[in-house]
């Protein structure tokens, strides 16, 4: 154990202790006693740093738990996934039901539309009919006399 203490600290004792044994005493004394501050210290840094592992053991998130953790929210997304594809569905039906209700609704104007045209096609037509019959009539009136 001698030259435990550092050089300075040896040299200031001894100078303070004019007799050489007992300086060498108190020297021998201080480095007993820094040595067993240091042992206790090594023993302490291992109790330490056991409590410190396992108390971040119990933070610190497992991989088993992770792995739960991460089956528990893939199964939560497939049901959501499921969920909204059916509600997805759900819609389309719906809009696909109403975009045929609307065609229906225009195909039937549409006729309505074509029957009203045709009706007042015919009418004109039967108007251009008679007034050509009328100035026909009263050309070969006109040229018979």
């Amino acid at each position: 154990m001698h030259g435990y203490l550092p050089y300075e600290i040896t040299k200031s004792v001894e100078a303070v202790i004019s007799d050489p044994q007992l300086a060498k005493k108190v020297i021998e004394a201080i480095e007993k006693g820094l040595y067993s501050i240091e042992e206790k210290a090594k023993e302490q840094k291992v109790i330490i740093k056991t409590e410190l592992k396992d108390e971040l053991t119990k933070e610190l998130v497992t991989k088993d738990e992770l792995k739960a953790t991460e089956e528990r929210l893939r199964g939560e997304i497939k049901a959501t996934e499921e969920k909204l594809r059916g509600e997805i569905k759900a819609i389309e039906g719906k809009l696909k039901g109403e975009i045929k209700a609307t065609e229906e609704k225009l195909r039937t104007e549409i006729h309505k539309w074509r029957a009203d045209t045709i009706k007042w096609m015919f009418i004109f037509w039967l108007g251009q009919i008679a007034t050509f019959t009328g100035i026909l009539i009263s050309v070969l009136k006109l040229m018979l006399k």
